[in-house]
């Protein structure tokens, strides 16, 4: 990540920013500037076409795509690597500016319609980490951590988390403990749903993944 040339052709400074973002995980930003209505619209173009092929990767059949919650994230998850980027900007202008929600309802198809962005949520994590240990905004990002499970696995210190919001959903329940094994997040694991589903996924195979098949024991899972 790494900041962006001076805003020109500004309409389009997050759409290059998603583009990247969902081909490559490689993003530059732009100095914070306000919304112009063109680029959100793309915003929403960008995010329903990525969608659609995206879907067909996952297990089983995901929850409907949900436009609002999708574009919420990518805005807030720009808006944040803007700030990880230029460190002049005020603690105020963090909690303002991110501290919202997409919706009051945060069933499976919000959670995933917010994953597809905030998927990248660790990376982000990691390099606001790497450049200040005390950064204001690193306590945001690990409530959004807390308040998105899905998309948070892996990130360190976002306290107790639970499925609750997408536990009846199995493609989404299949994805994340997927992504518990694939990271050994082993606190995930507190989650007995969770924890059912990292059984499901794992099986026999503990060989696998031994430090969660270790961590299961040690809980007196048994396996299956």
């Amino acid at each position: 990540m790494a900041g962006g040339q001076e805003r020109q052709a500004a309409t389009m400074a997050i759409c290059e920013f998603l583009v990247a973002l969902i081909n490559h995980g490689r993003v530059e930003v732009g100095s914070p500037a306000h919304w112009q209505d063109a680029e959100l619209q793309a915003v929403d173009q960008i995010l329903a076409d990525f969608e659609q092929n995206y879907r067909l990767e996952l297990p089983g059949e995901p929850p409907p795509y949900v436009a609002s919650a999708g574009k919420w994230a990518a805005m807030k998850f720009y808006r944040a690597c803007q700030f990880a980027v230029y460190r002049d900007i005020p603690v105020s202008a963090i909690h303002e500016e991110l501290t919202d929600a997409p919706t009051d309802k945060r069933g499976p198809e919000v959670h995933y319609s917010v994953d597809l962005v905030f998927r990248f949520l660790p990376d982000l994590e990691k390099f606001a980490r790497s450049a200040a240990e005390r950064d204001p905004l690193l306590d945001r990002l690990r409530k959004w951590g807390q308040r998105w499970p899905l998309s948070s696995v892996g990130l360190a210190d976002v306290g107790d988390v639970s499925s609750e919001g997408f536990r009846e959903d199995a493609s989404l329940m299949s994805l994340y403990a997927d992504r518990i094994l694939a990271t050994n997040d082993l606190a995930r694991l507190a989650d007995p749903s969770a924890r059912a589903a990292v059984m499901c996924a794992l099986g026999r195979h503990t060989d696998l993944a031994p430090r969660v098949a270790k961590a299961l024991v040690d809980m007196n899972v048994p396996s299956k």
